[in-house]
């Protein structure tokens, strides 16, 4: 193949890569060295693909290539067989994405490339627990994770607030004045919703404004509470 026609696979592979959730949420997490070389792989492997259906249909049907050879505008050898990489990647990505769960793969990427942050979202996400999250505004907000931000995508997080209040100046010490999770016993009591994923109260928060995550535990905080109150 002549090296000019190679921009095809490569294009062809940098769609794969970028837009397929087979490997869209992992390359998000990779430097431009890391893309590059594996843009480079899957091209060389959606190309060899091109040739095994090149050859396939030579032996198939001859005359088929021999007509579409004569027809096709551009002479030069394999360039058809080039652009059916980027036809192959188009028609993968299409394919493949619905039969895909988005969810399972953003996580899985972030279970092998995420960073200290993305691990306590992710783990928020799957076991449902609540986390506590602490704006540089000193307002505090207590909640689950309903929706894992994409890096380069999304700089923000989504979360079903549970406690909300802020850190005193003076003390530092924690104050909260709202209680969501009453009201949300309350519509669950009177059969407004089943699940918390019905509630219309998502909070979106800038990760940009965050300066502390941790997991918490609202048995540990009333005891706490209960021992500093001397109780």
């Amino acid at each position: 193949m002549p090296w000019n026609l190679l921009i095809f696979p490569l294009a062809a592979a940098y769609y794969v890569i970028t837009r397929s959730y087979l490997f869209k949420f992992r390359q998000q997490r990779l430097d431009r060295q890391r893309l590059v070389f594996e843009s480079v792989l899957i091209g060389t492997f959606i190309a060899f693909i091109a040739f095994v259906l090149r050859f396939s249909l030579e032996f198939i049907k001859p005359e088929l290539i021999q007509q579409v050879s004569k027809e096709f505008p551009f002479k030069q050898p394999f360039t058809i067989t080039s652009l059916s990489t980027v036809i192959l990647s188009w028609f993968f990505v299409k394919l493949s994405n619905p039969l895909l769960d988005k969810k399972k793969y953003i996580g899985k990427s972030i279970k092998r490339l995420g960073n200290e942050l993305e691990i306590i979202l992710k783990a928020s996400f799957d076991k449902k627990k609540l986390l506590q999250f602490t704006l540089s505004s000193g307002k505090v907000y207590v909640g689950w994770v309903k929706e894992l931000p994409i890096p380069s995508v999304s700089n923000y997080v989504r979360i079903i607030p549970a406690i909300s209040g802020y850190r005193t100046n003076e003390t530092n010490e924690i104050l909260f004045t709202s209680q969501y999770l009453k009201v949300y016993s309350e519509y669950i009591q009177e059969g407004k919703i089943v699940t918390l994923d019905q509630l219309s109260s998502d909070l979106i928060l800038d990760l940009n404004c965050v300066i502390g995550v941790s997991f918490f535990d609202l048995e540990m905080y009333e005891r706490f509470n209960r021992l500093r109150n001397g109780e």
